[in-house]
């Protein structure tokens, strides 16, 4: 449409140049300047090409000044622009530098950035790692500091500042300059779950349960992390309760951590261990069954074996193969189901669950076989063939953060302290297709 309109406008003033062009050739007359001692005489065609070459001349003139009047500003500009480049470069420079850990060269390319660039939100980041490569914590702080007072800039320099609280164990500056992040920031997941953890770690319980309802509020927890989360705080409320005896309050928090989240094993454990105590076994035994289904851990299994501690073995047997019903294939129920089978004497039904479970031979299991061959056979030769045979370790909790191996369950890793980070997964087979003997052991 433009191009359509432009090609119209130059026909539109061509037409009437060549209209003019001819009225001037018919009318041609003549043109007379008497000024001072000046007279001159010519044709009108004549007079207006000169009157359009002076106002070229002109026009040329005035386009040569303004020109030489505007070359300051421009060089300015150019060499604003140049030092900008060079700035922008010295920056990125810098940043990789601080990747490959040149002390050295971060220093020095931090301040030619700072210098060229002029401004100092830019480069106070860069500066501060230098500061870090070089051990300068004070000069971390400077910078955080001075990135924390630019709107744009304050939550960098709330991180970087949140950072150093945590490498030094500074819990109360942590706490103060997460809830600034979250106060700039409500949706921030990560400084949401900080705090949280934070929180529960120091035994604040009811600032955590409030951080867990604005986090909901706000969506900086999904669904299923609040509900976890819930369920970890409750567990830890009933869990304090416990220890100073108050065994209402504890029931009634471990009640509703349960109920938030079945799979907690800690939660669902202390529940059975409170019901029982108040001869409610029929209510701890449903506990036990509902964590069990969530997920089957030894734990649960031995808790469900002793709810009643004076019962006959055959009894127990077939109680625990109820509770089996709900995972038979598993692991743990081949040797929860194996165990009390040869506790009942039942050989045949003990060795069919031993030798399953044989597929993952711990030292535990391994003691069963012997004491299984020893009970129906009397085989001392096959007994001693298990006790020799090389152990798998016993499966256990494991961080998914730093790889840390724990005997039980904890809400924070033992070794890296990360919030909610154990989990017990079944052990993979270690001899899948055949069926383990003492000879093949």
């Amino acid at each position: 449409m433009t191009l359509l309109l432009r090609l119209l406008a130059y026909g539109v003033l061509l037409a009437l140049l060549v209209s003019g062009a001819l009225w001037f050739a018919d009318h041609p007359g003549r043109l007379e300047v008497d000024w001072l001692a000046w007279r001159i005489t010519t044709s009108v065609p004549v007079g207006l090409a000169l009157v359009l070459l002076l106002a070229g001349v002109c026009f040329m003139a005035l386009r040569i000044l303004s020109a030489i009047r505007r070359w300051p500003g421009r060089w300015r500009t150019g060499r604003q622009h140049k030092r900008r480049e060079l700035g922008y470069q010295a920056l990125s420079d810098g940043l990789a530098a601080v990747a490959s850990g040149q002390v050295k060269e971060v220093r020095k390319l931090a301040a030619r950035a700072e210098k060229l660039l002029q401004n100092h939100a830019m480069t106070r980041l860069l500066s501060a790692h230098s500061a870090a490569l070089s051990g300068d914590q004070e000069g971390q702080i400077a910078h955080f500091e001075a990135l924390r007072e630019r709107p744009e800039t304050a939550l960098v320099g709330l991180r970087g500042l949140l950072g150093l609280a945590v490498t030094a164990g500074e819990d109360d500056q942590a706490v103060e300059l997460l809830m600034a992040i979250r106060k700039k920031l409500p949706t921030d997941a990560l400084a949401a779950e900080q705090l949280f953890a934070l929180l529960l770690r120091r035994g604040q319980l009811a600032e955590a349960q409030e951080t867990l309802i604005e986090g909901a509020r706000n969506k900086a927890f999904s669904k299923q992390r609040a509900t976890r989360y819930r369920a970890l705080l409750l567990n830890e409320r009933a869990l304090r309760a416990e220890r100073a005896g108050d065994g209402a309050d504890s029931l009634s928090f471990a009640k509703l951590a349960v109920s938030n989240d079945p799979s907690l094993a800690d939660a669902a454990l202390r529940l059975a261990r409170l019901q029982s105590a108040q001869d409610l076994t029929r209510q701890a035994t449903a506990t036990l069954e509902r964590a069990w289904k969530a997920a089957p851990l030894p734990s649960l299994a031995r808790a469900y074996a002793d709810l009643h501690p004076s019962e006959a073995p055959l009894q127990r047997l077939r109680r625990l193969e109820r509770l089996a019903l709900l995972h038979p294939d598993h692991w743990v129920t081949q040797c929860l189901l194996g165990e009390a089978a040869l506790g009942a004497k039942l050989w045949g039904q003990a060795r069919k669950y031993l030798t399953l479970a044989a597929r993952y031979p711990t030292a535990a299991l391994l003691g069963l076989l012997a004491r299984l061959e020893v009970g129906e056979y009397k085989n001392q030769q096959a007994a001693h063939a298990w006790l020799a045979t090389p152990p798998m370790p016993e499966p256990d909790w494991r961080c998914a953060a730093c790889g840390h191996h724990a005997a039980d369950w904890t809400v924070f890793c033992p070794s890296c302290g990360a919030l909610d980070t154990l989990t017990w997964e079944q052990p993979e087979p270690a001899i899948p297709s055949r069926r383990l003997t003492p000879e093949t052991a």
